[in-house]
C-alpha cells in the first residue's frame, strides 16, 4: 500500500466475484451451518453448559470473574478470525465509478492467541495470513500468499473501581512490538518496530444484562505510537535491482523500493462507540486517524553549467494522515462462535484536487467511500472457550467472540501501512 494513499482499482467485469464464489469453496457458510447443526443436535448439553455457564459471569465490574484465581483459563480471549472481503468497485456498488477491471476478492486468518497471568496482566500475539483470490495490484503474483508482521503485546488493564460509578470505566496501557516477517517490512529494510497503546472505555448500562434488547453501550478512546527500526529511512532491497538515470541522465543501479520516505513516527487514534442490541447481536462504529510522519529526504544538489545547485525545502511536507471508517454488526451464534458482516472504507484525508475529505462530502471528498471500500463477512472462533469446553471448564465471559472481532478489525489494514 503507498504511503498516505489507498491503493486503487481499476474498473470492470460485472460477473467477477461471481465466478470467484462458484470456483471458490465458501467457508463461512460450512462454519455456520455447522454451528447450526450442533445447537441443534445436543440440546440437553447445550441447557446444562449455558446454566454453568451463567454462574461463572462476572457479577460486579468488567473482566472480574466471580471464581478462584487458580481456576481461571490462562488463555481466555483467544480466538482465531476467518474474514472474507470484496471491493465496492467489484461488487459494482461504488459511487460515481464504473465496476472494476481489476476486481479484488481476499481471504484474512488471524491467529490471536493471549496468555493471562491475572485479570490485569496479559501477554498476546497476532499471527496474519492473506490470500487474493484475484489480480489486483496489492499483491505481485496472482493468488499470492501473504504473511503478515507478527505483533507481540504486554497489555495491563484495570476497571477504575470495583463498585460505584467508576465501575464500568476500564483503562488499559501496553507496550507492542512487530516482528518483520511480511514482505513489506523485509523489503523496507525493517528490523522490527517498537511502540506502546494506551486506551479507555466506558460501557453504559442501559435496560440491563437481562433485558431482551438495548442491554447497554459502550464508548472508547484509544492511541497506539510505533516507531520502527530500520537499516535506512527509505525503503531498499539489496535483492532488488533495476537500472535508473540520474538528472544528467547517466544510468545507474538503484536497490530503493519507492520514493517515499519510511514513517518515522505513526500515531493510531482510534474511536470506538457501540451497541449491545440483544444480549447475542451487538452494533459497532468505529472511526480511526492513522497520523504518519515520514523521514526527511536527503539533501542532494544538482550539478549545472554554472556550478553544484541546492534546492531549498520550503513547506516540505512530510506527514500524511488517513481516515478509517469502519461499519459492522456481529451475532453470537454461540460463546465459541460468532459471525460479522460489515462494511470499511480507507482514504486519504486529502483528497485527490488537494481538498480536505470530511464526513458529511460526497464522492471522491468523502471519508465514508473510495474505489478501495470493501464489504466483509467474518467469522471469529473463540479459542478459549472451544478449549474450555473440551476440559470440562468454562470461566470466560459470554460475548468474548464478538469483542474479539471487533478489536481484530480495527487493526484489519495497520501493519500494511509504512
Amino acid at each position: 500500500m503507498g504511503q498516505g494513499q489507498t491503493t486503487g482499482n481499476d474498473k470492470g467485469s460485472a460477473g467477477a466475484f461471481a465466478v470467484i464464489c462458484r470456483r471458490k469453496p465458501v467457508l463461512v457458510v460450512a462454519l455456520v451451518a455447522a454451528a447450526a447443526s450442533g445447537v441443534a443436535t445436543g440440546e440437553p448439553d447445550a441447557m446444562a453448559q449455558s446454566i454453568e455457564r451463567v454462574k461463572d459471569q462476572p457479577a460486579h465490574a468488567q473482566g472480574a470473574e466471580q471464581v478462584p484465581e487458580g481456576d481461571k483459563d490462562p488463555l481466555r480471549g483467544s480466538t482465531f478470525l476467518f474474514d472474507q472481503s470484496i471491493t465496492t468497485a467489484t461488487a459494482d456498488v461504488g459511487l460515481q465509478t464504473p465496476q472494476s477491471q481489476v476486481p479484488l476478492y481476499e481471504w484474512w486468518m488471524s491467529l490471536r492467541p493471549r496468555w493471562n497471568f491475572n485479570d490485569h496482566l496479559r501477554v498476546q500475539a497476532r499471527l496474519d495470513y492473506y490470500k487474493e483470490f484475484t489480480n489486483a495490484e496489492q499483491t505481485t503474483n496472482r493468488d499470492e500468499d501473504v504473511f503478515g508482521d507478527i505483533w507481540t503485546d504486554l497489555i495491563y488493564s484495570t476497571p477504575l473501581a470495583t463498585e460505584g460509578r467508576w465501575k464500568n470505566t476500564k483503562v488499559s496501557l501496553g507496550a507492542r512490538a512487530l516482528w518483520p516477517t511480511s514482505k513489506i517490512s523485509q523489503a523496507s529494510g525493517v528490523y522490527t518496530t517498537l511502540g506502546a497503546t494506551a486506551g479507555v472505555s466506558q460501557k453504559f448500562i442501559l435496560r440491563g444484562a437481562d433485558a431482551p434488547v438495548f442491554n447497554s453501550a459502550r464508548l472508547g478512546l484509544s492511541f497506539t505510537y510505533l516507531h520502527p527500526f530500520s537499516d535506512s529511512t527509505t525503503p531498499n532491497n539489496p535483492n532488488f535491482q533495476y537500472t535508473r538515470v540520474d538528472t544528467d541522465l547517466r544510468a545507474f543501479t538503484s536497490n530503493q523500493i519507492t520514493g517515499q520516505t519510511l514513517s518515522e513516527h505513526t500515531v493510531y487514534g482510534i474511536l470506538d462507540a457501540g451497541l449491545d442490541i440483544t444480549p447475542k447481536l451487538s452494533a459497532t462504529l468505529d472511526f480511526i486517524l492513522i497520523n504518519q510522519w515520514h523521514y526527511a529526504p536527503t539533501d542532494a544538489c544538482v550539478q549545472i553549467a554554472t556550478g553544484p545547485a541546492c534546492p531549498a525545502r520550503i513547506n516540505d511536507q512530510q506527514y500524511t494522515q488517513l481516515g478509517w471508517f469502519v461499519l459492522s454488526a456481529d451475532y453470537e451464534i454461540m460463546p465459541e462462535l460468532s459471525v460479522g458482516l460489515g462494511y470499511y472504507n480507507l482514504a486519504n484525508t486529502i483528497a485527490p484536487d488537494g481538498t480536505a475529505r470530511t464526513l458529511f462530502s460526497g464522492g471522491d471528498h468523502s471519508l465514508l467511500w473510495s474505489p478501495d471500500a470493501r464489504f466483509f463477512l467474518d467469522v471469529t472462533a473463540n479459542l478459549d472457550h472451544i478449549f474450555e469446553d473440551i476440559t470440562g471448564k468454562y470461566k470466560s465471559k459470554s460475548g468474548d467472540a464478538n469483542a474479539a472481532a471487533r478489536t481484530a478489525r480495527q487493526q484489519r489494514i495497520l501493519n500494511e501501512l509504512r
